[in-house]
C-alpha cells in the first residue's frame, strides 16, 4: 500500500512537476510527495527527477517509469469503474424460481418486454411448485403463495390471490349448481394437491363454510389438469381466477358461488434478507411489481 501511494505521489509529481501542484491534488503536504518520491528512489536506486530549486523534470530513467506507473493506475481505475458499473448496471445470470401457472400464466408473456429492457440479464428460472430452499439452491429472487414464514427472507407483495368456483355448463345440466358452498357435499369435486406436502389446498369460502370436507372425486397436483378435468364437465374446481379466466371468456366454464369466496392468501416476491440486493434482483423486483401495479394480473373479475 505505501508502495502504492509512493507511485502515486510520483505520478502526479511528473504531471504537473511540482511536488506542490501534485501534493494540492492528493491533499496531502509537499514534503509528503517528495518523502514518497524519495522512497521509491531509495527503492528502485535511480534518480526518477532533476531537481532544482524551482522546478524539477523527469530523468530518462524517470520517463520510463512514469510510463509504466501511468499505465498501471490508469488500469487500476478502469476496473475500480467497472466494478462499479457491475454493481450499478443491471447485469449477470438471474437465478429465478417461480410456481407453474404463475411461470406460464404471467412470466412468460413478460419476457420479452424484461429483456428487451435488460439486454445485460441471462435468465435462469425453474418451473417449480415445491417450496424450493432459496438460500440453500442459491436463488436469486422467487415467487411464493401464501404467508412469509422464513426470517431470512425478505418480499415484496404483488398482490392478493382470488379463486373461483366453476363447472361446465354440461355439468351444471347434468347435475345443477350448488346455491351454497355446503351444497357441494351432493356434488362430484375436483381438488389440488400442493406438490412438496401432498396436501389438498382449502377452497377459498368465508365463515362458516371456510373448513367444509368437500367429496374428493378428483385430486391433481396440477392446476391445468384441474382446469381440463372442469371444462370436460368431470366436476367443480376451485381454481385461481387467472387460470379460468379464459375459458369463462370462451363459455367454457361457467363462475358460481362466487358471493361466498375470498382471497386465498398473497403471491410476493422473496429472496434472501442477508445478501445484497443486486441490481439485477432490483431490476427484476421493479419491473415485475410494476408490472402488477397496473392491476392486470391477480384480479377479482368473473
Amino acid at each position: 500500500m505505501n508502495s502504492f501511494k509512493s507511485i502515486n505521489a510520483f505520478v502526479h509529481a511528473a504531471e504537473f512537476s511540482s511536488y506542490v501542484m501534485a501534493a494540492r491534488v492528493l491533499g496531502i503536504s509537499p514534503s509528503a510527495v517528495a518523502k514518497s518520491v524519495d522512497r521509491l528512489e531509495d527503492d528502485l536506486g535511480i534518480r526518477l527527477f532533476h531537481r532544482t530549486t524551482r522546478s524539477i523534470s523527469l530523468t530518462e530513467e524517470g520517463n520510463v517509469f512514469y510510463a509504466r506507473c501511468k499505465f498501471i493506475l490508469d488500469e487500476i481505475k478502469n476496473t475500480k469503474a467497472l466494478i462499479v458499473e457491475a454493481r450499478t448496471i443491471p447485469k449477470g445470470k438471474l437465478h429465478v424460481s417461480v410456481p407453474q401457472i404463475f411461470g406460464h400464466t404471467f412470466l412468460m408473456p413478460l419476457l420479452p418486454k424484461f429483456l428487451a429492457k435488460y439486454p445485460d440479464i441471462q435468465l435462469d428460472i425453474d418451473f417449480e411448485d415445491r417450496v424450493v430452499d432459496i438460500i440453500a439452491e442459491r436463488i436469486d429472487i422467487a415467487v411464493r403463495s401464501g404467508l412469509l414464514v422464513d426470517n431470512r427472507l425478505v418480499g415484496r407483495k404483488l398482490g392478493e390471490q382470488y379463486f373461483v368456483v366453476c363447472a361446465s355448463q354440461k355439468y351444471i345440466d347434468l347435475y345443477g349448481a350448488p346455491s351454497t358452498p355446503a351444497e357441494l357435499i351432493e356434488h362430484h369435486c375436483i381438488h389440488f394437491k400442493y406438490p412438496s406436502s401432498g396436501r389438498i389446498a382449502p377452497w377459498s369460502f368465508m365463515a362458516p363454510y371456510e373448513n367444509l370436507d368437500l367429496p374428493k372425486n378428483l385430486i391433481f397436483n396440477n392446476t391445468y389438469a384441474g382446469l381440463r378435468a372442469a371444462m370436460d364437465g368431470l366436476g367443480i374446481a376451485h381454481l385461481p381466477v387467472y387460470v379460468a379466466e379464459d375459458a369463462f371468456k370462451k363459455h367454457q366454464l361457467t363462475p358460481i358461488l362466487t358471493e361466498y369466496m375470498l382471497p386465498l392468501g398473497t403471491m410476493s416476491l422473496i429472496w434472501p434478507s442477508n445478501r445484497h440486493l443486486s441490481p439485477k434482483v432490483r431490476a427484476f423486483a421493479d419491473f415485475i411489481s410494476s408490472e402488477f401495479a397496473t392491476g392486470k394480473y391477480l384480479v377479482n373479475e368473473y
